[in-house]
C-alpha cells in the first residue's frame, strides 16, 4: 500500500552553511521542525527551481 506524504504549511525556512554543507531547517505552523543537509549543487538546483516557479507566477499575474 502506497503512503502519501503529509502536507503541512510552512511557518519558517532557514538556510545556513556549516562545515561546507548547507542546513535547510523547516518549521511548520504546529512547531514541528525538520533539518536537511545538502551540498552546494543541491541548493543551487533548489534555487533554480524556485526561481523558475516564481518567474512563471509573475508571468501569469502579468497576463491577468
Amino acid at each position: 500500500m502506497a503512503q502519501f506524504p503529509i502536507v503541512k504549511s510552512l511557518a519558517k525556512i532557514t538556510v545556513t552553511r556549516v562545515d561546507g554543507e548547507y542546513q535547510i531547517r523547516m518549521e511548520d505552523r504546529s512547531g514541528d521542525v525538520v533539518v536537511y543537509h545538502a551540498v552546494s549543487e543541491q541548493v543551487l538546483d533548489l534555487a533554480d527551481h524556485l526561481d523558475d516557479l516564481l518567474t512563471e507566477e509573475e508571468e501569469e499575474q502579468a497576463e491577468r
